[in-house]
């Protein structure tokens, strides 16, 4: 399943394979492989590469840094063609640099020369970081050391991939996942690599729930990402509605002026306003809404809500970074909180984002 890949480059450039493994290990782990080791090579420059009899002398940088040397027996190597060279009897790749842009054919190599047969477990989860993810799946492997991960994160949005050797048995399998997703506690939403928006559109759709949006900051991508992504967010969505001051919240909601004199439209008591408003306004069953700042000295302030007519819950974010980026992490947030809502925590492994 681990497999050694080293990469041929014009020079040996440990500043390049430092910044770039993370983005390459992402790449080669969704077409099956996992790397044992990863080094770079100097180029050879178009020389016949079986001309070196007794072998390629491969640099490897360790976790500590230190550079260490390996010979590979070319004359062991099969040629695949288009830069490509593998051992299939110790799971060696070489590969040429120009052709990580597209790894069509390193997929075709692992599938008939390594012969790698796995399953994977995709798991979404929100609003823990990649950082904290990784120390927690690396202690988790050392207790249960037959699996091998891969994390992407997104504006707090994260996919975990769980990978198993086919030959394990699937219960053993389940069990290490199940483990993991209770851990995950609320901070898991689905059970298959979907998108928040897809997500929460499958659970309004499956269970007749109609929702309106009221946006302040995050200025329509709420709206726009749940009706891109889905083809039946139409369905699902009953009223839209972007407010960016206090005289069009009172305007066009009816928000109490006085609520929002006292507190500002940037304030736990506006969002709940916003939603109470809109409920007696619109034939939904559930809203949410969102204000906060982009653009001001308090940037990544927002506030957001989510209620019905039983009750509203409100919800306080402060988050770092730039405009676009404190928009759509607003905006995904909001759609995790209502996922929360609408699962009502209920903790399990299904074919739905339940």
């Amino acid at each position: 399943m681990n497999v050694s890949i080293f990469v041929v480059m014009n020079n040996r450039n440990a500043k390049w394979l430092i910044e770039n493994y993370n983005i390459l290990y992402k790449q080669f782990f969704k077409i099956g492989l996992d790397i044992a080791q990863f080094a770079i090579v100097e180029d050879l420059l178009g020389i016949d590469y079986k001309a070196f009899s007794k072998g390629l002398t491969i640099f490897i940088e360790d976790d500590d840094k230190k550079a260490s040397s390996l010979l590979v027996p070319l004359s062991q190597m099969q040629d695949c063609g288009n830069g490509v060279f593998v051992n299939p009897s110790s799971n060696q790749l070489i590969i040429k640099l120009d052709i990580l842009n597209s790894l069509d054919n390193i997929k075709k190599v692992v599938a008939e020369k390594l012969k790698i047969n796995y399953v994977d477990y995709s798991i979404k989860c929100f609003g823990l970081s990649e950082e904290n993810l990784s120390n927690y799946l690396r202690e988790y492997k050392i207790s249960n050391n037959i699996f091998d991960y891969y994390i992407d994160t997104k504006c707090g949005d994260s996919l975990i991939v769980f990978r198993f050797l086919a030959s394990i048995d699937k219960t053993i399998q389940e069990n290490i996942v199940s483990v993991f997703v209770k851990d995950l506690k609320s901070a898991f939403y689905a059970s298959k690599d979907v998108g928040l928006a897809e997500a929460v559109c499958e659970i309004l759709t499956i269970r007749n729930i109609k929702i309106s949006v009221v946006e302040n900051f995050t200025g329509g991508k709420l709206t726009d990402t749940l009706l891109n992504e889905n083809d039946n967010a139409q369905q699902i969505l009953e009223d839209t509605l972007t407010a960016y001051s206090s005289k069009s919240l009172q305007r066009m909601l009816g928000v109490d002026k006085r609520i929002l004199e006292q507190h500002s439209e940037v304030s736990a008591e506006a969002v709940y306003e916003m939603v109470t408003s809109m409920l007696s306004k619109s034939n939904c069953d559930i809203v949410v809404a969102t204000s906060g700042y982009k653009s001001t000295q308090e940037s990544g302030l927002f506030f957001t809500a989510v209620g019905d007519r039983d009750a509203v819950n409100v919800y306080k974010h402060s988050i770092n970074g730039d405009k676009n980026f404190v928009i759509q992490f607003g905006t995904n947030t909001t759609i995790f909180e209502l996922i929360k809502k609408l699962r009502q925590n209920t903790l399990n492994i299904s074919n739905y984002a339940v």
